[in-house]
């Protein structure tokens, strides 16, 4: 049911409604998703709502702003609406991969960590640089 209200969400045009709804779910489920981990564990919970909630919003800055590039690019190549749909899907999928995979190896999630601060550092680095290659000669 989730899955058809957000592809309707997305449909309308409220792409930004959208995001700003998938930033708060996926930061309120990493936070609680975190501290249930700890208390199964036997651990306090609590410093696991602050640390799901950073690790969940570290995850969504790096893989939202290489998405919302990418979609640019296909917006100003004049392909938005099939392959930005395509982009999403494959977003979709590559978490639920990445999901499965922490879950059965636990010690990935800090290599995903890893890689979404890296990614995270590098677009930033990105943006601030002008792009020197080749240039079409007319």
């Amino acid at each position: 049911m989730l899955a058809l209200l957000w592809y309707g969400l997305e449909r309308s045009g409220r792409n930004r409604t959208a995001e700003r709804l998938a930033a708060v779910l996926g930061l309120t489920l990493g936070g609680l998703l975190f501290a249930g981990s700890l208390a199964e564990g036997g651990h306090a919970g609590w410093p696991g709502i602050v640390a799901g909630v950073l690790c969940a919003a570290l995850g969504f800055a790096a893989v939202g702003g290489l998405l919302s590039r990418a979609r640019g690019r296909l917006a100003r190549a004049g392909d938005r609406d099939a392959a930005g749909g395509l982009i999403t899907a494959y977003a979709e999928v590559a978490a639920l991969v990445l999901a499965g995979l922490a879950i059965l190896l636990p010690p990935l999630s800090f290599l995903a960590l890893l890689a979404f601060a890296v990614l995270l550092v590098r677009s930033r680095g990105e943006g601030q640089r002008k792009y020197a290659g080749l240039r079409i000669l007319r």
